[in-house]
């Protein structure tokens, strides 16, 4: 016996199936489908032929099903209801939610994003888990976006070039130069500035130093002395020392002095990033909103 195509079956066959049951008649059945009676006996013509049997025979002026179409009803009213369920519009639920939200972040958006984020979600979506990850190089935040590693990442826009990424400004801020006051340093002076040891951050093994790129165009360079992977590892050096760091504006500590940099700033713009699959999910889009719903300067 050959074996019927039923991947060919849809679900209007499907639902020409129930309003020909419920009708009792293919007369009926066009009325309650707005169809002419020749289309309705073409589509059921399609399904006999697909699974194989006659499915509803003449009786008077109606139709009555057979052992199999009877055999069918159930099967069929239960997929037509899972496919309304399956394209519903999607509705997100944060307290449902007992999954995971990774993000990349520096200790600049710990701070401003980032812990507002996490009281928001335990009362919000108490069952959510967040995972804060150490942020990498570009190349490597962006590698764990594409494959899913990462739901999103807060870093400098033109960081994210690579082809399915998609990003919303958070926030821009500017640098601060941190000494110990024990060791104070005089601002507006590039003699003293260079002349200092210096702890410079490097996300990454392939880290880029915008500072060094600008002190260079200058004809000058920096005493880089210590080389640290994080923000906060960098202000730990500092303290106690005669070391100094440039760093984000938001971070700074109370126990620490700053002064502005020597050189005129433009600003860091930093940007939510995240992969284009992530684009309509509900959830990503409650949660994004959130991060991006006040973005400010610094």
């Amino acid at each position: 016996m050959e074996k019927p195509d039923y991947l060919g079956i849809d679900g209007r066959q499907l639902h020409l199936l129930l309003t020909i049951q419920q009708a009792g008649s293919l007369s009926g059945a066009a009325k309650m489908l707005d169809m002419n009676q020749s289309t309705v006996s073409y589509w059921l013509d399609v399904l006999r032929k697909r699974i194989g049997d006659p499915l509803f025979v003449r009786q008077g002026n109606g139709v009555v099903p057979t052992e199999r179409a009877q055999q069918l009803f159930p099967a069929a009213q239960a997929a037509l209801d899972h496919l309304e369920t399956m394209f519903q519009p999607q509705h997100y639920d944060p307290k449902q939610d007992s999954g995971v939200l990774r993000i990349s972040t520096t200790a600049v958006e710990r701070t401003l994003i980032v812990k507002p984020l996490i009281k928001h979600a335990q009362r919000l979506a108490p069952n959510l888990r967040i995972e804060l990850h150490s942020a990498g190089s570009p190349q490597q935040i962006t590698e764990r976006l594409m494959t899913g590693a990462l739901d999103a990442a807060i870093m400098p826009p033109n960081a994210a070039t690579s082809e399915g990424l998609m990003q919303r400004k958070l926030f821009s801020t500017s640098d601060l130069v941190f000494f110990d006051p024990d060791f104070p340093l005089r601002a507006d002076d590039w003699d003293a500035f260079c002349a200092r040891p210096q702890v410079r951050v490097g996300f990454g093994p392939d880290a880029g130093f915008e500072i060094d790129r600008r002190l260079a165009k200058l004809g000058r360079k920096r005493h880089v002395a210590v080389q640290v992977a994080d923000f906060d590892s960098a202000l730990a050096a500092v303290r106690g020392t005669a070391l100094i760091a440039t760093l984000p504006a938001p971070i700074a500590p109370d126990d620490l002095g700053n002064v502005a940099p020597p050189w005129q700033q433009d600003g860091l713009v930093l940007a939510l990033i995240w992969h284009v699959r992530n684009q309509t999910s509900e959830r990503h889009r409650f949660w994004r909103d959130f991060l991006g719903s006040k973005p400010q300067e610094f």
